[in-house]
This record gives C-alpha cells, structure tokens and sequence, in this order.
C-alpha cells in the first residue's frame, strides 16, 4: 500500500463510479495503471465490495436493529448465519465479541411486517436464541467511508457523466429526521435493482438489459440522487487490512436530550464510520475504528466529554464480521414491485 493506493480508495469510498481516466489524471499516471492498482485492491480484499446506499424511509419502509443473543451450547452458527444472509428482507448481518453474538438489520413496512420477518429469521435460528432487542431506526447522526487514513482531501475533476460525481460525490451522506415518502416509477425501481447488484454498472448496459435509451436511465438516477433516494455509490474500505478494529457502542442518553446535542460529538470524532440515532433499550449506536487501546479510549473520553451527564450508560461490543451487506436488498425491491399494482 502506498499514497496512490489510498487515494484511489479514497475516491472509490465518494464515489465508486469515477472512471478510471479521471484517477488516472488525478494520481498523473496511466488508466491501465489504475486499472491494474484497482484490480490489485479487489483481488487483496483492501476493497471489500461496492454498495449502493439508499435511504429506504423514502419508500415507507422502517429500519430496525435486531441485535440477539444465542444459546451457549450452539454448534451450528456459521449454517444459520449462511440462511440468514439469504432471507429477502436482510439489510446487514454482523457478527460480535461482547454482550451480542449478533446484528441484523431490516426493513419492514410496518409492525405486522417486523413481526413476520422476526418469526421467519428466528426459525432460521432454529429457535437458539436466548435473548434479544429491537431498535428502531429514527436518522443518522453520522454515516461516512473516510476514517483520517484515507481522508486525503484527494481533488478530482466532477462531471455530470455516468459516474453522476457532479452531484453525488461525498465523504459524509446521513440521513435526517425529516423526510417525504416517494413512489418510484417501475424503470426506478429496475435501475436500483441492477445498482444493488454492480453499483459500477454502465449506462450502456443498463439501457440494454432494460430496454430503455441511456438518456432516459441517465435522467432517472438523476432524478433519484435528487429525490435523496440514492445517497451513494461507495467502494467499501477493509478497514481491518489498514490495521483498525471496529467497536461497536450502544449509549443510553437522557431523555429529551434534543437531536443537535447528540449530533455535537461528530463535529471531532473523526474515526466514526457510523452513528444512528435509535428508540428502544439505546437511544444512540456507533460504529467506531480504533487501531489500539489508546485510540479507542481517546474517542471514548471525548464523546462522553461531549455528551456528559446526559449518557446514562453505554455498552461496548468488538465487531467479529461482516457476513452480509446489501442495502437495496430483495424484500425492498419485491415490495415495491407489489406497490405498483
């Protein structure tokens, strides 16, 4: 790994559509030398994946944490693990060292709907859980792919071409408290789809698998970055390969402590990958990188610094794995599908 090497990730993590001539002109060395790095990255797993972020509130859906507990005595995990990764309406699937075996977050359009996905994935457990919580998801207070080693302030040219960079090129994209409910048009809803499957998927490509010319898919994922339903396209750093440990704190805050109280950390804390503002048993998660005891501690101290006595309590949990991500997942699509009839 050398400077380039983070910048390209850097790049990729705002915007994983630039081109490759674009870096190139930017790092001053050749396409095929971008080409070759990029491969380089994937095939070393320093780039995990690619991912389209999108904020599912804007389709009526709810997000909600389910973080559980399993039976001491299970023998089992890594086959449940692999049936829960393909359940429709799974969001994420993280695994824990700490008072949690395990995350996962979905999405449902109401309680009805939570309670059918909870039943199906505690099936898929085989009923080996201990215990369990549930945290509603109410906005983020932080979401970003740039921890300080691979925030270089990297300049680049933006366009509105196929990379849409002109308009949706960012290190920082979480979503607020407010937003309006939108009906997407059946050529939207097929865009994201192939978006959710190779977020680098080319215009050319997608006019032909949907049959549709390029201006008129160009216009409608325009249309979606402007509605705020597609948030990012982002190269996802293997910040473990980079030497960090991800920490997971769950914080209990008084109530009625008012939303910008909460979001005052962040105006620091620059190793938070990311931070939801909850309700349930926490009313705050963060997803922290540390790479000793000492970072962690000094991120620790300066957000209890910044809060103060409005933290009641907090817990904190060593993420063991990322076992599955994908935000625009099966559930969302079949849902929306359904909604136009």
């Amino acid at each position: 790994m050398n400077k380039k090497d983070l910048q390209i990730m850097e790049i990729l993590a705002k915007n994983c559509r630039i081109p490759n001539t674009t870096i190139a002109k930017t790092l001053k060395v050749s396409k095929d030398t971008v080409a070759y790095k990029i491969k380089q990255l994937e095939k070393s797993k320093m780039i995990n994946q690619y991912v389209l972020f999108i904020d599912a509130r804007r389709f009526g859906y709810t997000r909600y944490h389910i973080l559980i507990n399993f039976d001491s005595d299970i023998e089992n995990k890594q086959e449940i693990y692999d049936k829960l990764c393909k359940h429709k309406d799974v969001m994420w699937i993280n695994t824990f060292i700490g008072r949690y075996d395990k995350q996962i977050i979905v999405d449902a359009k109401d309680g009805f709907h939570l309670n059918q996905i909870r039943e199906e994935l505690f099936k898929l457990c085989e009923h080996q859980i201990k215990d369990y919580i549930i945290l509603t998801h109410l906005s983020d207070l932080e979401f970003t792919q740039l921890n300080p080693i691979l925030d270089l302030n990297t300049k680049f040219t933006k366009k509105l071409d196929y990379s849409f960079s002109s308009i949706l090129t960012t290190k920082r994209f979480p979503v607020g408290p407010n937003f309006n409910k939108y009906k997407p048009t059946r050529i939207e809803i097929e865009i994201l789809k192939i978006l959710a499957d190779n977020p680098k998927e080319s215009l050319i490509n997608m006019s032909k698998i949907l049959k549709v010319d390029r201006q008129t898919i160009k216009k409608r994922i325009i249309n979606l970055i402007e509605q705020k339903i597609i948030l990012n396209f982002g190269g996802i750093p293997n910040l473990a390969k980079l030497g960090f440990i991800t920490y997971y704190m769950l914080v209990r805050v008084e109530q009625e402590t008012p939303l910008e109280v909460l979001k005052k950390p962040f105006e620091e804390l620059n190793n938070i990958f990311y931070a939801g503002h909850m309700i349930g048993d926490y009313d705050m998660i963060l997803y922290l990188n540390a790479r000793n005891p000492d970072e962690l501690n000094s991120s620790i101290e300066l957000f209890k610094k910044q809060l103060g006595k409005r933290i009641l309590h907090y817990d904190l949990l060593v993420q063991d794995k990322v076992h599955f991500w994908r935000q625009f997942h099966n559930g969302l699509y079949e849902g929306l599908k359904e909604d136009l009839f």
